[in-house]
């Protein structure tokens, strides 16, 4: 069992995470492009976690818990609820840290794209999130460098 497949079930909660941290950030913010991007961000993540949902079989129980791989996955885990806690004022800062949470998240799903240890199903939900993610990233790359 490869690193992405142990962590499909991680990966799904994450985007959860993702995804009301944006509707929330879609809130907070009073520029509306912005608003409107937060929003599709959020809506890409809440659809993505629906699909592979359906798609990833349960772990079998162990009496063990299982060991979490010590990864950049750990820390992708932390960061939305981190985001959320601590507000940057900064809009630079703001979008510089999600611009990199983002990155990370896009890379970890290119390699669930490359594993074939998943299934084709799972290989292309990801492969699709991965295309959504390189126009939305750029979006949001965008409205760094203007902030």
């Amino acid at each position: 069992m490869t690193d992405t497949t142990s962590s499909i079930s991680d990966l799904i909660e994450i985007s959860e995470d993702g995804t009301a941290f944006y509707e929330e950030a879609a809130q907070k913010v009073k520029d509306k492009k912005v608003s409107t991007l937060f929003a599709r961000l959020a809506k890409a993540k809440s659809e993505l976690a629906a699909e592979l949902s359906g798609e990833v079989k349960p772990a079998p129980k162990s009496k063990k818990p299982a060991k979490k791989p010590v990864s950049s996955l750990v820390e992708l885990s932390k960061v939305y609820a981190g985001m959320r806690k601590q507000w940057p004022e900064s809009p630079v800062e703001r979008f510089t840290r999600m611009a990199e949470i983002e990155g990370q998240f896009q890379t970890t799903f290119q390699k669930v794209v490359l594993d074939r240890d998943h299934s084709f199903v799972v290989r292309v939900l990801a492969k699709q999130y991965v295309s959504k993610a390189e126009v939305l990233n750029k979006e949001l790359r965008a409205c760094q460098r203007n902030a």
